[in-house]
Formats: structure tokens, C-alpha cells, sequence
């Protein structure tokens, strides 16, 4: 097992070690987006607003947007970039793949180019797949983030409406 994937790499090139840094940093940036929009949620249950005046109420909710949901709200437009880059990045590999093949077409002078175009050929497919495989799940990923963002969102201004709504007075 650890063969074959020394194999792979070696036949990626640098643009498959450049591919698994973008894959390492995408899933720890999910990873960490992930567990604190659920502490986020958490953070809200405990969250009273039903005894605070309009203003406290008001300033409790401003300060839980800015400081806590902001954090996972800057993340999501970066890990976006690097999902997009994946797909970008293994293009850029089968560029790369097939000018070696090319090279091993326009070298042959009587000789066997066929060692010179199946590894660009390799190396064109490998970093290709690599690409899509770590995009096509993250890019999934990345909308659950951006929804358990909104529903976040939505549920800190149902509870600043509650907290309104209780504070208010009646006539």
C-alpha cells in the first residue's frame, strides 16, 4: 500500500504534492469551520435573551454576530478559493502530463518514446483525478458549511425577535 502511493505521488509530480497541501489545508479548514458552527449552536441554546431589556438584548446579539459567527462567516469565501483551486490545480497537472507526452513524441528519432508519453500520460490522468476527488466532496462540504451558517443566522435573529418581543412593554 505504501508503494503504490509513492508510486502516485512520484508519477503526479510536484503539482500532486501541490494538490495534497491545497487537500490538507481544505479539510482542516472544514474540519475546524465544522466544530465551531456546532458549538456555535450549542451557544445559542444557552443563550437567554427573554429577560433583558430591548438594548442589552440588542448589544448581546450584535457583540454573538461580530465576535463568534463572523469567525466561521470570513472562513467560508477562503475555503471556497481552495476548493475552486483543486479542480484548477490537476488541469494544470494534465497540461503538464501531456507536454512530457508531446516532449516523448517529438524526441523519438528512430527510438521508443513509449516510456517518455505513458508517464505523461500517467501523470496527466493522476493529477486530473486527484483534482476532482478532492473537490467533488469538499465543494459538498462547503455548501453544508454555508448552510449551517445561514440556519446559525437565522436562529441568532429569531432569538434577538424573542428577546425583543418579551422586553417590550404592553399596553
Amino acid at each position: 500500500m505504501k508503494n503504490a502511493i509513492l508510486t502516485t505521488l512520484d508519477e503526479g509530480g510536484l503539482t500532486l504534492w501541490a494538490l495534497l497541501v491545497v487537500a490538507v489545508m481544505i479539510y482542516s479548514l472544514v474540519a475546524a469551520v465544522w466544530w465551531r458552527g456546532r458549538g456555535l449552536r450549542r451557544e445559542l441554546a444557552g443563550l437567554d435573551l427573554e429577560r433583558s431589556d430591548p438594548r442589552e438584548v440588542q448589544r448581546r446579539v450584535a457583540a454573538f454576530e461580530l465576535d463568534r459567527i463572523a469567525w466561521v462567516e470570513r472562513r467560508l469565501p477562503f475555503l471556497a478559493v481552495l476548493v475552486a483551486m483543486a479542480p484548477l490545480l490537476g488541469l494544470l497537472g494534465t497540461v503538464a502530463g501531456m507536454l512530457i507526452s508531446f516532449d516523448g513524441l517529438a524526441g523519438s528519432s528512430g527510438g521508443e518514446p513509449i516510456d517518455t508519453i505513458s508517464t505523461g500520460i500517467s501523470k496527466a490522468l493522476v493529477t486530473t483525478q486527484a483534482g476532482l476527488v478532492i473537490a467533488i466532496p469538499a465543494a459538498f462540504l462547503l455548501a453544508l458549511l454555508k448552510r449551517q451558517a445561514q440556519s446559525t443566522h437565522l436562529e441568532l435573529h429569531k432569538l434577538l425577535h424573542r428577546g425583543l418581543a418579551a422586553g417590550t412593554p404592553r399596553a
